[in-house]
């Protein structure tokens, strides 16, 4: 399609400044541009499409004659194709409370063009007023993708321990940031960065590490997602939400090991037990502003998803353990990946709690007809509905490399509401060619391929999860709508985060509902990213695209 774009203003009163983030640049050491300002604007650019005469993305300032401080700001977007929980795009507008980052209220179709009165409605109150307005201009408007497996981004590695024991490079740089080790600024530039693709929330993933490593980074995301939520409270920081860890490993069949460091690698012979003991878990009950917990050791509420082979010993109980744990812990995603596992282990794995599967075809037993390995789980509803067990979910990583565009179709076709996209990114994304650090190891850059230095193996992937979404797409011909439900509201089931939960203290995320954080990207019919919000603030302008 060709491509065309024309200027519109962003117009930010200041008396709606304070709800209002500066966007980031997309270059790979971001920078910031003020979009707060009394009678100024800038522009935000977008793709021709949908029959658009006019192809940008605007939005209006309505200034505000009450000075209330009480009073709350609301964002509106208007014109918008809507993405609902079955894929489909429905035309109507949204509004959102961006002092809460809450999604407050959504019409469709004739109701979108009713007019309204002094700026309110039936659901908003006298101290909420509509001060800002974003015309979409008949493009897309999706929740925020999701990755639930990235190993880091940008120059940024999330198993950097600052470990002493790093493998030679030939980059003076990369060293000094190996022995220096992670640090929460790191985590927030890669969080910065990650708008840009439209991902809005993130599981911080770490490959197999020594115990030292996992007590020094466990604690200290942690504390970057406890800084991030009161800059979010505080309006002063904008960026994708820190998730709960992904800790893949170092539970594995030392044969399905990967890029993984075989140093690491051990089976959780005793359980539940050798997982506390691995990455350090505080095994002291974790209640709120209780003096006796040690809040610098891991903890079991910075877990989102543990990776594992149930094939190995012990690893059964484990999974039960942590997905069916007691009213005083929190329970834990277990994910079945590098495994030598056989189908009938697969589904002992589902019926001791596991439910999705890493990467799937990567790292695990090829599927055959007279045996299909956890592959051959995807196919088994009817076996899996008699034992009182669902499908899992499984994740792909969508590169072009890593699976085969045959194997994606035959996947999602098998069971599409399982599929997740994960980008399994690792630093070297958005960096280019070149040689870069993943943990220990030392990979190879080039072009899309990241390989082990001196290997032919695989280790992650660098390209965004909007690329990934966009070769889903064509790999599967499937609708647009589908493609984005892969990274938005399939990867929040996963979580248990499309509902609110009755003891959850967050809002629903991946989804496009009242009451659901207002966590959202603008993308065109090529799926290509135009603006992205995270919390109800411009995080990302897209003008960088074009």
């Amino acid at each position: 399609m060709k491509r065309s774009a024309e200027e519109a203003s962003l117009l930010v009163d200041r008396a709606a400044a304070s709800s209002v983030a500066a966007p980031c640049s997309s270059d790979a050491t971001p920078h910031r541009v003020s979009m707060i300002a009394s009678s100024a604007s800038t522009s935000l650019m977008s793709t021709s499409h949908h029959n658009m005469s006019s192809s940008s993305l605007s939005s209006s300032t309505t200034k505000s004659t009450n000075n209330n401080s009480n009073q709350s700001f609301l964002t509106r977007f208007i014109n918008a194709r809507l993405l609902q929980r079955d894929g489909s795009l429905e035309r109507g507008e949204l509004t959102v409370d961006s002092s809460t980052g809450i999604i407050i209220l959504i019409r469709f179709d004739s109701q979108q063009h009713q007019p309204l009165q002094d700026n309110t409605d039936n659901n908003i109150d006298h101290n909420q007023q509509i001060s800002h307005t974003v015309d979409c201009r008949g493009m897309i408007l999706s929740p925020g993708f999701i990755d639930i497996q990235l190993n880091g981004a940008y120059g940024i590695d999330f198993s950097n321990g600052g470990c002493e024991d790093n493998h030679d490079d030939d980059s003076a740089a990369n060293n000094s940031r190996n022995n220096s080790g992670l640090c929460i600024h790191d985590i927030f530039q890669v969080a910065t960065s990650l708008c840009q693709s439209g991902v809005t929330s993130f599981c911080p993933t770490m490959v197999s590490s020594s115990r030292d490593t996992y007590r020094r980074v466990l604690p200290l995301i942690r504390n970057a997602r406890r800084q991030q939520q009161q800059q979010q409270r505080d309006n002063t920081k904008i960026g994708a939400n820190i998730l709960g860890m992904h800790l893949e490993g170092p539970f594995f069949d030392p044969s399905k090991r990967g890029a993984h460091d075989e140093r690491h690698i051990l089976a959780p012979s005793k359980g539940i037990v050798t997982v506390k003991e691995v990455y350090g878990l505080n095994q002291v009950q974790q209640e709120e502003n209780d003096n006796d917990v040690d809040y610098s050791s891991p903890m079991l509420e910075d877990i989102d998803i543990i990776t594992l082979a149930p094939e190995l010993d012990g690893a059964l109980d484990a999974t039960k353990s942590l997905t069916q744990p007691s009213a005083s812990e929190r329970n834990v995603i277990i994910s079945c990946g590098h495994t030598g596992a056989t189908y009938e282990e697969g589904l002992q794995a589902i019926s001791h709690g596991a439910t999705l599967l890493t990467h799937l075809f990567n790292a695990m037993n090829p599927f055959h007809h007279r045996k299909p390995g956890l592959v051959g789980l995807l196919s088994s509803k009817s076996k899996l509905a008699s034992m009182g067990h669902q499908l899992p979910y499984f994740s792909l990583i969508v590169d072009g490399i890593h699976v085969h565009e045959s194997a994606v179709s035959m996947a999602y076709n098998s069971h599409p509401n399982g599929c997740v996209l994960v980008t399994d990114a690792m630093s070297a994304m958005g960096l280019g060619d070149g040689v870069h650090a993943l943990g220990d190891m030392s990979v190879n850059i080039k072009g899309d391929r990241a390989t082990l230095t001196g290997t032919d193996t695989l280790a992650g992937s660098v390209v965004s999860m909007d690329t990934c979404v966009r070769r889903f797409r064509k790999f599967t011909n499937c609708s647009i709508g589908e493609a984005l439900l892969c990274a938005t509201l399939h990867p929040s089931n996963v979580l248990n985060r499309s509902v609110m939960q009755e003891r959850a203290t967050e809002a629903p995320i991946g989804v496009l509902e009242i009451g659901a954080r207002a966590d959202l990207v603008v993308v065109t019919d090529e799926l290509d990213v135009v603006a992205t919000w995270v919390n109800g603030k411009i995080a990302y302008d897209g003008r960088k695209l074009l």
